[in-house]
């Protein structure tokens, strides 16, 4: 297998997962944000923009491996949440423990909020 096809090899693995006994969407979402902050999401993806669009290759292993489990996470993020979409999963009504307070988290939305409305209003 040459090493191409052993890069996507992980990613094809993710999208078949959900054929897995016991799989569950709401499980995978879950437990994604009970690790990850959306701060950290964010950095970390605009972290590996600018080194794409850069040519900048990451040269550390432990970078390079971090950085694919990430992105393998966030890819079964998607399709979990593709799933709770189009099967019409109600996500309302499920506990999540995200890795930050809810107070943190509602003060960053609120802060970003006021940041919007800003610069809208400069817009117009």
């Amino acid at each position: 297998m040459n090493q191409q096809s052993n890069n996507m090899l992980p990613f094809e693995l993710a999208c078949y997962e959900i054929y897995d006994n016991g799989y569950d969407p709401l499980n995978t979402i879950r437990e994604f944000w009970s690790q990850h902050t959306i701060t950290d999401c964010q950095e970390t993806l605009w972290t590996l923009f600018e080194n794409y669009r850069k040519g900048i290759a990451q040269e550390d292993a432990t970078d390079v491996k971090q950085m694919h489990t990430f992105l393998m996470k966030v890819c079964r993020l998607l399709i979990a949440y593709f799933l709770v979409h189009f099967r019409k999963i109600e996500i309302d009504a499920v506990p999540f423990a995200f890795v930050e307070p809810t107070d943190a988290i509602t003060a960053d939305l609120e802060a970003k909020q006021r940041i919007h409305s800003f610069f809208n209003r400069i817009a117009e």
